[in-house]
């Protein structure tokens, strides 16, 4: 009976798997991207359809599916278990260590409490004919599992208890609230709407929850008026974490990648809304601006971004936010204009086609702001100058193209009245600086150095031997110097040139696989895998050679303060010869 990890890896294709995260391009035989991992402009990533591995050569990280899984998720490895066997069906037994983990059970937790706001809602009519007179069609509310929590202090927490989930679990999933004196729990949620979040592999993770009571029947977002919160989110919890996670990105990754557009919304109606429409490229920042993580985990995916969010102050506040991070990341940003008054999901349920035309004329997100700041400034006083300045400036300035920017500051010139010299002044005066792209864009996984020039060194020349055969490059390792960091790159080094009687561990196996999977990519690069052994074979006895020699000088240093002048003469011997061989090895070749 095969183990579930070789179940998974049979039935899903890592190719697929990756691609549903980043854009990869065909490359030969395998596919390569700019690695999700480290910045970098010139792709370094590359997968393996054939061998299933993944391996980037600019900061050294590698692996089978789980291991991409457990990277981009920032997931332990029993969490890339369940994760994986979900999306390709795999059927793990309850007994197995691996559901076991804090994390997993709190997945389960949400994912329990979804179903029975879900299965709440079927009771409720009254809010089913709210959805409805919102314009929301079955259809949606089920793909999107929309569910309703009664008035009740603990309908949910009876509910999940009597499924065994305890207290602590509840609470810790952000679905219920210890009272003050810390005696009891009742639930979050109640009288709402309940919109369920998930992670990028469709996990429910959290919860929104939007007020509703039987006045509010028939009203939109924008006609009601309330003292309490209209709507409530979780609150962080080991799953849910606000600032990374999109509505509705589980559904529109696919759609994104294809399109190499999104659609950027406000709030969970809107999103939901925009898909029923026909545009399956939307997700929704919830309420919040878009945030560094979040837009860099957009771009792994597509090159273009529409924005709409609500035309009211706050609403214009963060679509500012949103796209000023977008330029960080040298998206192209655009603006969807909706009717005033209205946002997204209005316009839906009054009629698809005017927010799909919306999209579809989207306008360039400078020019749109251009067109909105003369129309409601007045050109024509020094006041209004200064205020038309201070408002387009800003987005000048965010532009990466110099031709972009320099047209439009002689736009600016030609409608102000005034010389592009004085544009170009105020704009340098103002030091409208952005923060740099590494703040903005950084993930909540702990950064990994980068990888020693010497570890490369080592990894090249064994990519390289494992392709060739023993006789072509034995006869190059007679007199060598090389010394390996690892153990495991020593015995590799000793499996290879050595008499192969060395006993394959797992560890070792796994790491000759990803060696050869270097080996045919090395061998497009260069199209001589020999000479591209000597080469690195000449570099790593050069860099062995030069520690060594840091150490002989320390010995020489040692024995002299002791006074052994015998030692410090075997030693300068020493240190003389492999002063010779390292002047040999830096010869320019002939």
């Amino acid at each position: 009976m095969s183990l579930p990890t070789e179940e998974i890896k049979a039935r899903l294709d890592i190719a697929e798997f990756i691609q549903s995260y980043m854009k990869l391009q065909k490359a030969g035989a395998n596919y390569r991207a700019n690695c999700p991992f480290h910045g970098e402009k010139t792709p370094s990533f590359y997968v393996s359809p054939v061998r299933q591995i993944w391996h980037c050569f600019g900061c050294g990280r590698g692996g089978d599916v789980f291991k991409f899984a457990m990277e981009i998720e920032g997931l332990d490895f029993t969490e890339a278990l369940r994760m994986l066997a979900q999306r390709t069906g795999v059927v793990l037994k309850r007994e197995d260590p691996a559901m076991r983990s804090e994390k997993n059970r709190l997945y389960e937790t949400c994912d329990y409490a979804a179903r029975i706001f879900q299965k709440n809602l079927d009771l409720n009519p009254a809010v089913r004919d709210y959805l409805k007179k919102r314009g929301v069609a079955d259809k949606t509310i089920k793909d999107f599992q929309i569910g309703f929590a009664p008035a009740s202090w603990d309908f949910l927490l009876k509910n999940l208890l009597a499924k065994g989930f305890k207290k602590e679990e509840i609470e810790k999933a952000g679905l219920s609230i210890k009272s003050e004196d810390r005696s009891s729990w009742y639930d979050r949620f109640r009288s709402r709407i309940i919109f369920p979040i998930n992670d990028a592999n469709g996990l429910v993770i959290g919860f929104g929850g939007r007020i509703f009571s039987d006045k509010q029947q028939g009203t939109s977002d924008k006609e009601e008026g309330r003292t309490e919160a209209k709507y409530i989110n979780s609150p962080q919890t080991p799953i849910y974490d606000k600032s990374s996670v999109l509505y509705g990105f589980d559904k529109a990754k696919q759609e994104i990648r294809s399109k190499n557009q999104v659609v950027l919304v406000e709030g969970y109606m809107d999103c939901l809304m925009s898909h029923q429409a026909g545009l399956k490229n939307t997700v929704a920042v919830s309420g919040t601006a878009l945030t560094g993580v979040q837009a860099k985990n957009l771009r792994r995916l597509c090159d273009s971004m529409i924005a709409s969010f609500d035309a009211d102050m706050a609403g214009e506040s963060a679509t500012r936010r949103s796209l000023g991070v977008g330029a960080q990341l040298e998206f192209d940003r655009k603006i969807a204009a909706v009717p005033s008054g209205k946002d997204p999901a209005d316009t839906v349920a009054k009629s698809p086609e005017l927010w799909l035309a919306a999209v579809a004329e989207a306008k360039p997100a400078v020019e749109y702001f251009f067109e909105k700041t003369f129309r409601e400034k007045n050109p024509n006083n020094i006041n209004g100058k200064k205020e038309i300045s201070a408002l387009l400036l800003p987005w000048i300035a965010e532009l990466s193209n110099e031709v972009e920017k320099a047209h439009w500051i002689s736009e600016m010139s030609r409608r102000l009245e005034i010389k592009e010299d004085s544009i170009w002044k105020e704009l340098r005066r103002s030091s409208l600086g952005i923060k740099p792209l590494a703040v903005l864009a950084s993930s909540n996984q702990s950064p990994k150095v980068l990888p020693k020039r010497r570890d490369l060194l080592e990894e090249r020349l064994l990519s390289t031997m494992v392709m060739l055969d023993k006789e072509i490059f034995s006869k190059e390792l007679k007199d060598d110097h090389l010394i390996f960091t690892s153990v495991l790159n020593s015995q590799l080094f000793e499996f290879l040139h050595g008499s192969n009687k060395i006993i394959l561990s797992p560890e070792m196996q796994e790491t000759i696989d990803q060696l050869k999977f270097k080996g045919e990519l090395l061998k497009d690069f260069t199209g001589d895998l020999y000479d591209e052994f000597i080469t690195c074979k000449k570099e790593l006895e050069k860099v062995c050679i030069k520690e060594e020699l840091g150490c002989l000088g320390q010995k020489i240093r040692e024995k002299e303060k002791a006074g052994d002048a015998g030692e410090v003469a075997i030693k300068l011997t020493d240190f003389n010869n492999l002063s010779r061989k390292l002047k040999e090895l830096e010869k320019p070749p002939k």
